[in-house]
């Protein structure tokens, strides 16, 4: 469905400044549903946003589920000098680097999953207090190896919380939520005075693939994240696009100083600034009202007997297989990700890079344009395979 009004700032929005050219978009499960994703910019805060799914708290609660096949299972954040690092053991060295927790204090997970990066702060920090919150029941017996029953909650958090929390962390939960104003609102009530928000969500600036998500709602900038907190009384003491990959690591305070000036135009951004994000967003729609059309050249250019394999099993791999005009030439998916090795995508089998079957001739790369060349470049398996690759060119 359409939204009339910005997430953030709740000024109309206009006409879409993209929209998928197929009745499919492509979900963060790598699903792929039926419907167009169409993506509105705010010309008064620079926000970024998609339409919503149909239905979005059924799907929440039936359907979103990340990383359950266990306890380790993970996303591969980053392979340094041949070594995989996980999502999770990132965030949380990422998150201790920036709060200064102390014994006693309280902790919630806000949106948290399986909550793994607060499993190991807790490990880290002995003595915080750790707490959960998820729509969905389904995460609970992974919280239970570590959060005391009394501090979980499921559907909403519990009323006696209010005002209790010492720090409330999110991490990539912000994009989802299709009432910003009730979950910033939420998350103050559920603070001490003075308590810390500390979130993380996908910086579409350095990942092109967030602009067409379809249930990520908000692709935030610094600008629209500055307004959303000035906005609900907080004070951001760093809004940090470096310290991950490809997102925005903020932490905010609540300040009743800032919550007695807060009002629907605190925060703004200069118009120059906004149009600047504007036309970086309407590069990105360009670039993704191009990609099928380059995707399926490259197949056209290679007509059978050559053999086909795309590089990715996420978002862009997905992408890339959805756009082709024949997937079933795809004989795998190759990824360096130990728990996606061994499963299955489009009924293909993924593989690590050096098990690439040696019959194949060419491979798509379905990765982060900002970074795949790199990524490739360090496949040493491949340096001598004369493969054919076909890279997504960002703008």
């Amino acid at each position: 469905m359409k939204k009339d009004s910005c997430n953030v700032c709740s000024s109309p929005l206009g006409t879409p400044l993209y929209e998928s050219a197929d009745n499919a978009s492509i979900t963060t499960m790598n699903k792929v549903i039926e419907g167009r994703t169409r993506v509105f910019f705010c010309d008064r805060c620079g926000h970024l946003q998609t339409s919503e799914l149909p239905d979005l708290a059924r799907y929440y609660a039936e359907e979103y589920a990340i990383n359950l096949a266990s306890d380790e299972d993970d996303q591969l954040y980053k392979v340094v000098d041949g070594k995989p690092v996980y999502r999770a053991a990132h965030q949380a060295a990422t998150a201790l680097a920036k709060l200064a927790l102390r014994p006693g204090q309280t902790v919630l997970d806000y949106g948290c999953a399986k909550a793994p990066t607060l499993k190991r702060m807790v490990a880290a920090v002995p003595g915080i207090v750790p707490m959960t919150f998820d729509v969905t029941d389904k995460y609970v017996g992974f919280w239970d190896a570590f959060v005391a029953r009394q501090n979980q909650a499921v559907g909403a958090p519990a009323a006696h919380w209010r005002g209790t929390v010492d720090v409330v962390l999110s991490f990539y939960a912000l994009e989802h939520v299709a009432d910003l104003q009730e979950a910033l609102a939420a998350v103050r009530a559920l603070l001490r005075p003075g308590g810390m928000f500390y979130f993380i969500v996908p910086n579409v600036y350095a990942n092109i693939a967030d602009f067409v998500v379809a249930d990520h709602i908000n692709h935030f900038s610094a600008a629209s994240i500055g307004a959303m907190l000035a906005r609900h009384g907080f004070r951001a003491e760093s809004i940090d696009d470096a310290a991950h990959d490809a997102a925005f690591v903020v932490v905010a305070r609540q300040d009743d100083a800032a919550s007695a000036g807060a009002e629907a135009g605190a925060g703004l951004p200069p118009g120059g600034e906004v149009a600047a994000s504007r036309q970086r967003c309407v590069e990105m729609g360009r670039f993704w009202g191009n990609a099928a059309t380059a995707i399926r050249a490259f197949e056209a250019s290679h007509p059978e007997p050559a053999r086909l394999a795309i590089y990715g099993a996420g978002f862009y791999g997905n992408f890339i297989a959805s756009s082709l005009a024949r997937p079933a030439r795809v004989e795998c998916f190759v990824d360096q990700n130990r728990h996606l090795q061994g499963r299955q995508m489009f009924d293909r089998p993924i593989v690590a890079p050096d098990q690439l079957p040696p019959a194949i001739d060419a491979v798509l790369v379905g990765l982060n344009p900002r970074v795949a060349r790199s990524i490739i470049g360090e496949v040493t398996a491949w340096r001598n395979r004369g493969l054919d690759l076909f890279f997504l060119e960002a703008t």
